[in-house]
């Protein structure tokens, strides 16, 4: 559908739409429960995926192979990855879990290597330095009560969470090798992470939805509708350029969130220099990764 656009002009507008998406899921998860914020994205993404698929006229053949790839790429991405960066920010905060979400640059050429047999060059090298550096000057905080106020340990929970999209990547390009149709991925990956979602319901006390709120809901729908977007734009800019070039591009988003985080956000969201200049070395990292 998308495969005119240039693979790196895919990821940046991807990392607009998302920076936009995440913003919107900050404020909404505030008045709704995880769960329910997990939930209705899921349903509004995997409803456009389909939408699109439609759109894009269908396919002539369906290999199973490929099917099952991108039900993974669902259940690391959709699934996972967005539940625990949904977690990360009411325990972390927006702008946080956002650098921290950076470190998916540290797994994904892990998992080049060690899967794909992918050599690592000493630009990746420094580069990968430079963003876990980068991570060191975000967790650091200067008073103990700031630390009581975030304890350490939280910040596994968005760094699993770019470990989970880090999997999600590489099973998207085993995905694609079979299908080349990032709409049907996208359609596949998210109904997979819907159904895994809604699994979970009978283990929830009254169904995890908590109390809503009608801006709460709006802002979420309104998210959920962006993200799908960008969705199909990073996932088309997976399918036709480098993983290696497309990754980081995506991850402009950061510099976008953590501004939109602190004007927003202000009272929530203290931005102090060693965060703007953690995201900068991670960033700066992330294009020594992309060569």
């Amino acid at each position: 559908m998308l495969d005119f656009l240039h693979p790196n002009l895919l990821a940046l507008i991807s990392a607009t739409l998302i920076a936009c998406a995440r913003v919107a899921q900050r404020y909404a998860v505030s008045r709704l429960s995880t769960y329910a914020v997990n939930l209705l994205m899921g349903m509004v993404t995997a409803s456009a995926g389909w939408f699109f698929y439609w759109l894009e006229g269908g396919l002539d053949r369906v290999p199973l192979t490929g099917v099952l790839w991108f039900i993974a790429m669902g259940f690391f991405g959709g699934f996972a990855g967005r539940y625990l960066m949904m977690l990360s920010m009411n325990l972390t905060g927006l702008a946080r879990a956002a650098v921290m979400s950076q470190t998916v640059l540290i797994w994904s050429p892990a998992l080049a290597v060690g899967v794909l047999g992918e050599r690592m060059t000493i630009r990746v090298a420094l580069g990968t330095l430079a963003i876990m550096v980068g991570a060191i000057l975000l967790v650091y905080r200067e008073s103990p009560e700031a630390r009581k106020r975030i304890p350490l340990h939280y910040y596994l929970v968005p760094a699993l969470s770019a470990f989970m999209y880090a999997c999600a990547h590489l099973t998207g390009k085993f995905a694609f090798a079979w299908i080349p149709s990032s709409a049907f991925g996208m359609a596949v990956a998210n109904t997979a992470s819907l159904a895994l979602v809604m699994s979970m319901m009978p283990f929830k006390k009254k169904a995890g939805l908590g109390s809503w709120e009608w801006k709460g809901l709006a802002a979420l729908l309104a998210g959920a509708v962006i993200q799908a977007a960008g969705i199909l734009f990073f996932w088309s800019s997976v399918k036709l350029g480098e993983v290696t070039q497309v990754i980081p591009l995506s991850r402009l988003s950061l510099l976008l969130i953590i501004f939109l985080s602190w004007l927003l956000f202000r009272e929530q969201e203290s931005v102090t220099w060693r965060v703007v200049a953690g995201g900068l070395m991670a960033l700066a990292g992330a294009f020594a990764v992309a060569g």
